[in-house]
């Protein structure tokens, strides 16, 4: 049987969604105290960036609300979704169900005289509303009668402010929201301060501040994977690898499986599978199943690392500086901080990667350094940020396309 190097197909034969309009659109969760995800925070722009007025503010969120589609972005989670003034006074109530939504509304939005029958209309037909973009911490409590949760942006509020705050909201019976939590410290302190909802990008960072290294066996299994991204490992190598790791084989044969459906028969062990996609594709299956197939890793983060990884890879696909292997275990390890609780600095010196690997996750430097820079700041909806200038063109399909394997490839996992 002829050995097959398939590339990495983010979308496992099946319709593909049809393109929508090239806009910034991109998602992050919404946690509550247990970790447990309860929405995401959409972001979104148009490409070239304009202030929208009126008109096109409400053809903008038609293009997210239609042309790209809240259940491909969010599944069936809530979604929270901000709307502008413009937004508000050009639509009313927006075309999209209450039991879909969070609408977010600025303080300043909200205290518009023009506007308050509007906020009332969509109070009253169901809608959540969430306030954001506060004053301070005396913000304006009359609008707690409408809005039943009050977001606090601890990136512009001090700890302080966030303090004065939680009284407040939960005076008017709302749910008060820390925002912008930059790591694990900020959604401590946010928790100790009584927030219940939590949101930022705290959430693919570390967890803790001890220094630990990987348990042996798994490292001993990453190790050997790692090494063997090159592509030039050989059959018994691969073999050896993933049969010691019963989790692992199990996992990898079940996930080929699901991913190629309409092979021949079923690939039932780890020497088939490498005869019919290389020791490439098996090498970075196995890599990909290893960190984040494990029964305690969170699924959204795991969603994350796939996402970034499948993402570098497709901004790269026309580069000839950078390999498309090396952007995918980029985007990848990334997370990997997050996924074994370790420093990123750990992991980079107790894995055999390329310096150039190791430039990129923890400077940013070189090529793919660059795409990984631009890939995570467009995750944040950092729209505006100097590093997605050179791949404004596409990147908004390439996020759409990568998340979408990120959640199929989790789910089969799972």
């Amino acid at each position: 049987m002829a050995t097959q190097e398939l590339k990495l197909d983010p979308h496992p034969p099946r319709d593909r969604p049809a393109a929508a309009p090239d806009l910034f659109i991109s998602r992050q969760p919404v946690v509550d105290g247990e970790m447990r995800v309860m929405g995401y925070r959409v972001a979104y722009s148009s490409a070239d960036g304009s202030e929208p007025g009126e008109a096109s503010a409400a053809r903008l969120l038609g293009d997210v609300l239609s042309g790209v589609g809240l259940e491909e972005l969010v599944g069936e989670s809530l979604a929270h979704l901000p709307l502008s003034g413009e937004a508000l006074r050009a639509l009313g109530v927006p075309p999209v169900r209450p039991d879909k939504v969070m609408l977010r509304i600025a303080h300043d939005t909200a205290l518009e005289p023009e506007l308050a029958a509007t906020i009332e209309a969509l109070a009253m037909r169901g809608y959540a509303l969430s306030l954001y973009e506060l004053p301070g911490a005396q913000f304006d409590v009359s609008l707690l009668e409408r809005f039943g949760t009050v977001e606090v942006d601890f990136s512009r509020a001090t700890a302080e402010e966030a303090a004065l705050a939680v009284p407040r909201i939960q005076a008017g019976r709302a749910t008060p929201l820390a925002a912008g939590l930059i790591d694990y410290a900020a959604y401590d302190e946010a928790k100790q301060l009584g927030f219940e909802l939590f949101a930022g990008p705290f959430y693919a960072s570390r967890h803790r501040a001890k220094v630990r290294k990987v348990p042996i066996g798994q490292m001993g299994t990453l190790v050997s994977l790692a090494a063997m991204q090159s592509g030039s490992a050989t059959i018994e190598e691969l073999e050896k690898v993933i049969d010691r790791d019963v989790g692992l084989s199990v996992k990898l044969l079940r996930y080929i499986n699901s991913a190629y459906v309409g092979m021949r028969g079923s690939i039932t062990s780890i020497r088939q599978a490498v005869m019919m996609l290389g020791s490439r594709g098996v090498s970075r299956w196995a890599l990909l199943v290893a960190l984040t197939g494990g029964p305690s890793t969170p699924r959204e983060l795991s969603v994350v690392g796939l996402t970034r990884a499948r993402m570098c890879e497709l901004l790269g696909s026309d580069r000839e500086d950078v390999e498309s292997d090396e952007l995918f275990t980029v985007g990848l390890l990334s997370v990997a901080d997050a996924l074994l609780d370790v420093p990123l600095e750990t992991i980079v010196d107790e894995l055999p990667l390329a310096n150039e690997v190791g430039a990129a996750l923890l400077r940013r430097d070189g090529p793919a350094g660059a795409i990984l820079d631009a890939v995570v700041s467009y995750e944040r909806g950092d729209f505006d940020a100097a590093s997605l200038q050179s791949h404004s063109r596409g990147i908004a399909i390439s996020y759409r396309d990568a998340l979408g394997w990120a959640v199929g490839t989790v789910s089969a996992l799972n």
